[in-house]
């Protein structure tokens, strides 16, 4: 009975938990939802409130506005007598039109004493008003106060009004009327966009004294005194309150919200539909119902896991224990030592192992350490054999138990107790807590190997200490060994050699040459020898010397045994040379630039195509000639300094001007020193000379049409400050005296604005081209931008002269400028000053002539201005 019990239990665990598991996560989900609906529902009603707060506020607002234009209406009333009628204080823009929108149109009458209606607006109003109770009320109290009365329902529109109304008096004090003020609810609920209501929701306008409604749901108006209210007080403190129809009058369910109006008996209420108020709750219940139904399939599975993973285990139980008893009937049959060690760790929290128990061990295991199984079992290394210790067994042991990497490996020992074992081969495996560990004796083997390559090492070392490559091979030709020195050389390692597959090192080209050899030395039996080439892996040519020669024994070929011989480096060093120069001299023929070398004796070494073709001779008639001798004394003067400098170590780059054929050019050189050597001194220098005439015209070219102003073709601002400073230093050189004009155009902002910018343009040419032609040749006319000239006067006589063709310039800018068929009419003014041998700079002489621009526009345009007066030059003083 407890058998079946505990399989019972074993049965049943892992499925009640699974089940137990599942319910407590659906509760939890359920009591979640739960509790996000009410608080969803509690945010619904809230916002329904704001709203129905935002209508309240509006319609209070408006509502105080009538009041308010009752009163303002009184005012006036009074003030003109009773004569103020509805027509002039409705007017547009009038005084109802301050207070109250125009769109509202709202039924306005005025009724006098007696309660005839003596002006209407906008409305019907009954004649039977006088039996009312506001107007009794009126009546019979002085009282300034506006009487807003229960909702009237209008006997022919059947809408409801709030009706609004306020006392007139007489002059004297007495009743004079009443101003009434008829307001449609609907107007609330209808012409208010300001709230953001759901699509379906309603807002609602609801009297407080005869339950009627105005509504408006979507674009539809609904007017009623059948739609009833109840209202929920909810159980928060903190909670609003909400409204519920007592009989719905749509299909669409709604979360209302409301607020009093308790000065108009009125009541606002907003309803969204339940749908959209609570879609976002709706599409969290689904998600944690779909997350719920996941998590559940998921703890499912996993308990089936559990079962079948608890199924597997026992299984596995059942097999391990067969294993063992496998495992140690083939221990004890086995003629290998086996051991199973467990680890003893220290106490405390690191669990450092400090030494292993023989947790088991066969009887040739025991046997090797010198014992018998029972006397050493579960003891500790340390107490059967220390030696395992300070020979680093045991340390070998934990490093194969924390690694969990098996360990194999031969070894040699002399601590056990049978002398006549020197080698154990052993394989560590490590297991839980602990390692096994197979050893067998290897001695006799070890002995065998160690013995042949001995010998094969003495005969290896001889051979790979050759410098030659060494091969032998089989009377058929297959290659049996290769030393060192031949691997280096081919290549190919010795494993590769092997075979047939030493001819691979040959260069294909050769290899028949060679087995044709080969083929007649074994006829012959005499030594062979010849230059072949190898082919590295790497595609790397070596070329070698080959000598093979045939082993003979009683007169029959056993064998062959040959020699290789690097060669490459010599030949290599000849090919190289003569690949260099040819290579040199086709790079330096290709080349557009003049190339040459010259010694340090200032000699021709070296020149390519380039360089013959300029000078216009052979090969022969410039190398070995000295510079002077081929450039020519002229010339030579020009270069001496540069070449000195290049042979005393300097890398140099100038300009050389050739003014030896009809047309001028310029060559742009380089001379880089070569050092010798030890790089202690200079051997000679390479020349590279290159015609950039083209390029430097075009410099010049450009720098020329970067100095001009696009739109009239004078000198740009650039070009002025550039021929300004070199005016001034030329005056200062020569004591000569010059001008410098400063103008723009008077009223150029007009003619712009008024014609358009193309007018604008043509006159600013036009003005250019006058000006020019008022001007002298050698005077430099500049544009700095916009409307303003200046011009450079140079080499002026007399100061009187500057001044006459300043005037002259402003006379020739009076006559009318005809451009393309519109006529302008401008002047100019001018700010002239003078210059001769002054510390000044260019900037500030500029700004002298544009401070007389400015007097000159002050003076009133149409003139110019000149100064200052400058004493006459030194000579002429003295």
């Amino acid at each position: 009975m407890l058998p079946f019990l505990r399989r019972l239990y074993r049965v049943i665990l892992l499925p009640a938990f699974g089940a137990a598991l599942l319910i407590c996560m659906w509760l939890t989900t359920l009591y979640q939802v739960r509790q996000e609906k009410l608080t969803a529902h509690y945010e619904a009603v809230l916002h329904s409130q704001s709203l129905s707060r935002t209508l309240a506020e509006h319609s209070n607002d408006l509502l105080r506005q009538t009041a308010h234009a009752t009163q303002l209406f009184k005012l006036k009333y009074e003030e003109t007598g009773g004569g103020l009628r509805l027509p002039e204080f409705t007017r547009k823009n009038g005084l109802l039109d301050s207070l109250l929108p125009t769109k509202l149109d709202l039924p306005l009458a005025i009724l006098d004493r007696e309660g005839n209606v003596i002006d209407s607006k906008n409305g019907y109003f009954a004649p039977d008003i006088r039996s009312q109770p506001f107007f009794r009320n009126h009546a019979s109290n002085p009282s300034d106060t506006a009487l807003v009365s229960t909702p009237v329902v209008d006997a022919r529109t059947k809408k409801w009004h709030i009706q609004i109304s306020r006392r007139l008096n007489n002059a004297n004090g007495s009743f004079a009327g009443v101003v009434l003020v008829m307001m449609d609810p609907a107007y609330f609920v209808e012409d208010y966009d300001r709230l953001d209501v759901d699509p379906g929701g309603a807002v609602m306008l609801i009297s407080r004294e005869n339950g009627m409604l105005a509504a408006r749901i979507d674009d539809q108006v609904i007017i009623s005194d059948s739609i009833d209210f109840t209202s929920v007080q909810s159980s928060a403190a903190q909670s609003p309150d909400e409204l519920q129809l007592k009989r719905p009058f749509d299909n669409i369910e709604r979360v209302y919200g409301y607020t009093e109006m308790p000065r108009f008996m009125l009541m606002a209420v907003v309803g969204n539909p339940t749908r959209s108020a609570m879609a976002r709750f709706e599409r969290r219940r689904d998600m944690y119902y779909a997350a719920t139904l996941a998590a559940s399939v998921l703890v499912a599975l996993f308990v089936y896991l559990l079962m079948r993973q608890s199924y597997r285990l026992r299984h596995s139980a059942r097999q391990v224990i067969e294993a063992q008893l496998m495992l140690r009937a083939a221990a004890d049959a086995s003629l290998d030592a086996v051991y199973l060690f467990k680890a003893c760790r220290m106490r405390g929290a690191h669990r450092e192992i400090l030494d292993f128990t023989i947790a088991d061990l066969n009887e040739n295991g025991a046997r090797l350490l010198g014992y018998t199984s029972a006397e050493i079992k579960n003891k500790r290394l340390i107490e059967v054999m220390p030696a395992l210790h300070s020979n680093g067994f045991v340390e070998k042991f934990r490093h194969v138990l924390e690694a969990r990497q098996p360990l194999e490996e031969e070894f040699e020992v002399d601590f056990l107790p049978n002398r006549d074992l020197h080698w154990l081969h052993h394989q560590i495996v490590p297991i839980t807590d602990g390692v096994a560990v197979t050893v067998q004796d290897i001695t006799q083997r070890k002995e065998t190997e160690l013995a042949m390559r001995k010998n094969q090492a003495e005969l290896a070392a001889v051979n790979d200490a050759s410098p030659l490559g060494l091969l032998r091979a089989d009377a058929t030709g297959h290659c049996t060994y290769v030393n060192r020195t031949f691997e280096l050389i081919t290549g190919l390692t010795r494993e590769e050699a092997l075979g047939d597959a030493w001819m691979r090192a040959v260069h294909p080209h050769d290899r028949a040459l060679l087995k044709a050899a080969l083929k007649q030395m074994a006829k012959t039996r005499l030594p062979h020898r010849d230059t072949l080439r190898c082919v590295h892996p790497d595609g790397q040519i070596i070329w070698v010397s080959f000598k093979i020669a045939a082993m003979v024994v009683d007169d029959k070929v056993y064998g062959y045994v040959g020699t290789v011989d690097d060669i490459t480096h010599i030949r290599k060093s000849v090919i190289a040379l003569r690949e260099s120069e040819a290579r040199l001299r086709t790079i330096a023929d290709t080349l557009p630039a003049m190339v040459a070398y010259i010694d340090a004796e200032q000699v021709y070494r070296f020149h390519n195509l380039a360089y013959e073709r300029e000078f216009n001779r052979t090969g022969a008639a410039v190398l070995g000639k000295t510079i002077r001798e081929t450039m020519g004394e002229q010339r030579y003067a020009f270069l001496q300094p540069y070449i000195l400098s290049a042979l005393a170590g300097e890398t140099l780059t100038f300009e050389e001007d050739d003014n030896s054929d009809a047309i001028e050019r310029t060559f742009e050189v380089v001379y880089i020193p070569q050092m010798d050597e030890e790089g202690a001194s200079v051997i000679g220098f390479h020349v590279m000379r290159q015609d950039i005439t083209v390029q430097k015209r075009e410099k010049q070219r450009l720098l020329r049409l970067s100095q001009v102003d696009a739109l009239t073709g004078l000198t740009n601002r650039a070009g002025f400050l550039q021929k300004l400073h070199d005016a001034m230093a030329a005056s200062r050189e020569n004591g000569h005296l010059m001008a410098l004009m400063y103008m723009d155009i008077d009223r150029f902002k007009p003619v712009n604005d008024t014609f358009g910018h193309a007018v604008g343009d043509a006159l600013l040419k036009a003005f250019s081209a006058r000006l020019t032609q008022t001007m002298r040749a050698s005077d430099t006319i500049a544009r700095l931008g916009g409307d303003e000239f200046t011009i450079i006067m140079e080499r002026m006589h007399r100061i009187d002269d500057a001044a006459a063709l300043a005037a002259k310039i402003v006379a020739a800018m009076q006559a009318e400028f005809d451009l393309d068929g519109t006529v302008v009419s401008i002047s100019t003014s001018i700010g002239l000053t003078y210059y001769r041998d002054e510390d000044v700079s260019p900037a500030e002489l500029l700004n002298r002539a544009d401070i007389l621009l400015y007097e000159a526009k002050q003076a009133g345009r149409n003139t110019y201005r000149a100064g200052p007066a400058l004493p006459p030059p030194a000579s002429n003083a003295a």
